[in-house]
């Protein structure tokens, strides 16, 4: 949902910045028909050179007359370049986007010889894309510039300290850009006359002394969001800009400690932005509590408590306040009484829990126009108050507790732009009469309801939509024909409405020019066009439907594919060779053939499912000609591999590969060696055979997830596979795998740790910005875990769940003790194997386990007790093996009271078996199993003594001067003894 604030405000901000962009020299500047300088010219064709052009929007830069150039201004009064403006205003569908297209940027090199260019006053190069290379130094001796944007363009490295040698310059922006490693340089301070900087948004700058902003005596706007100022000192020297009107510094790890201000000159501040910091007292603000001109202040996601309310009793200049995510839970609306001329109220997000009737008296007596209460606790519904509010034009009551039904009232809101109740408890009917009268309705969010939007199907709707979102509303069971009246959707999403109807053939072309599409988890039908070519979408979600026949031809601007869980066959169409695809989800159809070669030509292709599939074949091998990792790369092979395969930059950016449940065969891929982003390889349910590689852990670092189970793998477990730290589902089970349960599991770290937060520091780099991709777009996982022989649907967060299966294969050998180290494990499955020896005690220590499966084994001995401290377990069985003595009793233990668990041990007694333990039984079956190893310790040391002594009277056997040795060193040792005793005795008698 987009909040749009079309208010005063912030249209006095747009005019500002339009007038900053409009500042040149004093000369009367204009294109003029005579040619320019030549010098000039050759310069700019030089400059051109330079450039890389991919659609030729330099392709005006021939010919004499520069001046008549692309992005050229000349002076009328001399015939000099005054201004060249290049930046990218190439909008892709301005519709949806105000960004830049990408394929119109510019990149390459800026050419020194710009610098001749001598009385230019005005460069702008922003919205291109120069791949992260350094912003030019010499432009700091383009002595006549005023204005300079270079921002969104890629740069990189550090800001240029000979930028402070630009002494007219009036605007300045160098924002969202990715300039690094850089205290901002002192030098800038040197910008007397600046009137507007913008160093926001880039990845990682630093200011350690903030004393060189006191210069900038004549700054209006300055926005220095997301610069690291944690370690700044002398921020008192800010507040000596006296005509400052715009003050942004959020996301800027400011805190109480680091940022305080005891005397300021702001007396024309407008807008104050310090959101996304870390401030909790407001006393530490005093000084922007004393500002009554302020008109806008952002605070939201600090953490502010209710005290905060006391600082604007005497502010009552502020129209707009946001204060979202922070901890305001005892607030009350009575503390922004004082606020009259509040237009723009901002609280989302602060654990509120207020019934809205009563939260609402004292707000609808302001003329407010947006309200924002979003994803707190508030209950009780919207009777009464909300047909008060009729200046509002945007409204977002989203996540909370209210209930009852959307009453009629509402329709009074006629100004109305955008509208969100999503994911409360409201119920009944929404009807035309609701929305006839709100003629300006851009957002409607309705969806996580328990409505019903019941209207006639010739109903011409009064406004014209650009974004709804109307999931889980009852809309069915026929396709809505409102939708296609002055309809100007971009983005749909009417996914479990309960639509059972074939879509209709207007749909795809009335929403042709739509991006986002969501028609998912319904019971549509019949066939989709053949192609959807023609069509604008970005995004396309349509599973869990009852589609069939051939798979269409996709619109070239296709980004996201989701047609999982229908009934498409056939073959996937050949032109997706030249889509831009990142993520496709043809899942759970019926696609037959080989997966196509093609694939490995979608360069941007980062997330492919097509489990569930009758696929047949190997994965096409996208690699080089020579994939064995074990062999060198021969330079002449690769000269000989087809072009689209030698690119691996492109291959390498695969996140998630699933292929399950298809009946692919083949070795182990070799060539996903060059899949060094994998994040999540799914293989389960084929035909795969040979030896499982040990290179895996090397070359596909990243993994989370590796599903190999119910294939023909062969061999021992490579004790490198559990080098893989991230790795938190493992799935060997149903092989012909060999060998013994590796002890260097701990090396599994993520397993290991109970949470991700007590990693400490840098925890979060394990939960990668794809990773948290993969969950959006599949939503949630289907882990199948196979306990008491029944496959259990684990339908789970992803990031809750850490599994390590290794069942149905000929494992031997102990279940290691280094297996209590994966603490973090939710499900362990070493059934069906030939493991013996003990149940180690260390079990106990995996105490999130919910599934715990050592059935049909070979395993002895008790249940050790320390198995009643698994609390969270749910699924067990411990069935046919040869275990002994009581069952363990207590916590959740009690509640698995199915008798089957333990079935097939008959030496086992106790709950849940119908078998009562008598005191001999226990105490024999204790002794066996407990004192196992000490029957071993007394067998080893027999042995060891009959061996040792064995060894010594071979040597008196066969050795004669040994044993003549020996009986003179024992009749040497007895008469000494003998003289001693018979001395002590004497002398004692003697006494």
């Amino acid at each position: 949902m987009t909040k749009i604030k079309n208010l005063p405000l912030s249209l006095f901000w747009v005019l500002l910045l339009t007038q900053a962009s409009t500042l040149v020299t004093n000369e009367e500047d204009t294109r003029v028909n005579s040619s320019c300088l030549p010098g000039e010219r050759a310069a700019l064709l030089t400059l051109k050179v330079g450039f890389v052009d991919p659609k030729h929007r330099l392709s005006s830069w021939e010919g004499h007359d520069c001046c008549s150039w692309s992005g050229i201004t000349c002076s009328k009064a001399t015939g000099h370049v005054v201004k060249l403006d290049l930046s990218n205003t190439y909008i892709s569908n301005p519709e949806w986007d105000v960004s830049p297209d990408d394929s119109y940027a510019l990149g390459g090199e800026i050419r020194s010889s710009l610098l001749s260019l001598r009385y230019l006053n005005y460069l702008d190069l922003s919205y291109n894309d120069f791949n992260y290379t350094k912003i030019p130094h010499f432009i700091g001796s383009l002595n006549e510039l005023r204005y300079l944007h270079l921002s969104s363009s890629n740069f990189g490295g550090i800001i240029p300290p000979e930028l402070g040698n630009l002494s007219k310059l009036q605007y300045l922006d160098l924002s969202s850009n990715y300039l690094i490693d850089g205290n901002i340089p002192s030098q800038l301070g040197n910008l007397s006359n600046l009137q507007y900087l913008d160093l926001s948004w880039n990845y990682e700058i630093y200011s350690n002394d903030v004393a060189w902003l006191a210069h900038l005596t004549s700054l209006k706007l300055m926005d220095l969001s997301s610069v690291n100022f944690s370690s700044s000192i002398n921020w008192e020297r800010l507040g000596m800009l006296p005509h400052l009107q715009a003050l942004y510094l959020s996301f800027c790890e400011l805190n109480e400690t680091t940022f305080s201000l005891s005397h300021v000159n702001f007396t024309k501040l407008l807008t104050f932005d310090l959101s996304e910091n870390e401030f909790s007292n407001p006393q530490s603000l005093i000084w922007v509590w004393n500002m009554t001109g302020l008109k806008s202040v952002d605070l939201s996601h600090n953490n502010f408590d209710g005290r905060l309310f006391n600082a604007f009793k005497n502010m009552n200049s502020i129209e707009e306040l946001q204060l979202g995510w922070n901890n305001l839970m005892d607030m009350k609306s009575s503390d922004l009484k004082n606020l009259t001329n509040l237009k723009i109220l901002g609280l989302t997000g602060n654990q509120l829990t207020r019934d809205i009737t009563k939260f609402m008296e004292d707000l609808s007596l302001y003329r407010l126009q947006y309200l924002d209460l979003g994803w707190n606790n508030f209950y009780g519904n919207l009777s009464g108050w909300i047909g008060r509010m009729t200046s509002l034009t945007n409204l977002f009551l989203d996540g909370n507790n209210l209930s009852g039904p959307i009453p009629l009232s509402i329709r009074r809101l006629t100004q109305l732009i955008d509208l969100g109740l999503s994911y409360n408890n409201f119920h009944s009917v929404v009807t035309e009469k609701h929305l006839s009268r709100m003629t300006n309705l851009a957002t409607i969010d309705l969806s996580g309801n328990s409505l019903s939007l019941i209207v006639p199907a010739n109903w011409l709707p009064p406004f014209r939509l650009r974004f709804a979102y109307l999931s889980s509303c009852r809309l069915g069971p026929k396709f809505p024909e409102w939708l296609k009246w002055k309809t100007n959707i971009i983005k749909l999403d009417i996914s479990n409405t309960s639509i059972t109807d074939e879509v209709p053939v207007w749909f795809w072309h009335v929403f042709s020019k739509a991006l986002y599409l969501d028609l998912s988890k319904n019971n549509l039908s019949g066939f989709m066009p053949e192609s959807l070519e023609f069509m604008s979408v970005t995004y396309l979600f349509l599973s869990e439907n009852q589609f069939q026949g051939l798979v269409p031809r996709l619109s070239k601007s296709l980004s996201i594919l989701d047609l999982s869980k229908n009934a498409f066959s056939g073959f996937l169409p050949s032109n997706w060779k030249k889509l831009i695809l990142e993520g496709i989800n043809l899942r759970q159809n019926s696609l037959n053939g080989s997966i196509p070669q093609f694939i490995c030509q979608l360069k941007q292709l980062e997330f492919l499912d097509l489990s569930r599939n009758f696929l047949v074949g190997n994965i096409p091998n996208c690699g080089r000609s020579n994939p064995d990792p074990n062999k060198k790369n021969d330079s002449r092979l690769a000269l000989n591999t087809n072009k689209s395969f030698v690119e691996q930059k492109y291959y390498a950016k695969l996140t998630s590969l699933f292929l399950s449940y298809n009946n692919l065969s083949g070795e182990f891929p070799k060539h996903l060696t060059h899949f060094s982003s994998l994040i999540a390889l799914n293989l389960e349910n084929n035909n795969f055979f040979g030896r499982i590689p040990p290179w895996i852990a090397k070359k596909l670092p990243s993994l989370r997830l590796l599903l190999l189970g119910s294939n023909r793998f062969n061999g021992t477990i490579p004790d490198q596979l559990f080098q893989l730290e991230q790795l938190q589902i493992l799935d060997l089970s149903n092989n012909n795998l060999n060998g013994i349960v590796p002890c260097s599991m701990k090396t599994l770290k993520l397993m290991t740790i109970k949470d991700v937060t007590d990693m400490g520091p840098g925890a979060s780099d394990l939960i990668t910005e794809w990773w948290l991709f993969i969950l959006d777009y599949i939503m949630m996982i289907v882990i199948e875990v196979d306990t008491k022989g029944e496959l259990l649907d684990f339908k789970r967060n992803i990031l809750d769940f850490k599994s390590l299966d290794l069942s149905g294969n000929n494992l031997v050998g102990n279940i290691p003790e280094e297996i209590g180290a994966l603490e973090g494990l939710t499900n362990l499955n070493l059934s069906r194997n030939k493991l013996s020896g003990f149940i180690p005690r260390s079990i106990g220590n995996l105490q999130l386990l919910e599934s715990l499966d050592f059935s049909n084994n070979e395993l002895s001995g008790s249940i050790p007790s320390s198995l009643a401290d698994l609390t969270f377990l749910s699924h067990l069985n411990m069935s046919y093996n040869n275990l002994s003595g009581r069952i363990p009793s207590g916590h959740q233990l009690q509640t698995l009271n199915d008798s089957s668990i333990y079935e097939g041990n008959n030496g086992l007694c106790g709950f849940p078996l119908p078998i009562e333990c008598s005191e001999s039984k226990i105490t024999s079956q204790s002794f066996v199993s407990e004192n196992k190893n000490s029957h071993e310790f007394y067998v080893g040391a027999i042995i060891g003594f009959a061996v040792g002594a064995w060894m010594v009277y071979g040597i008196f056997i066969f050795s004669t001067s040994w044993r003549v040795a020996y009986f003179v060193i024992v009749d040497n040792m007895y008469d000494k003894l003998y003289v001693f005793v018979i001395l002590n005795w004497a002398r004692s008698t003697w006494k």
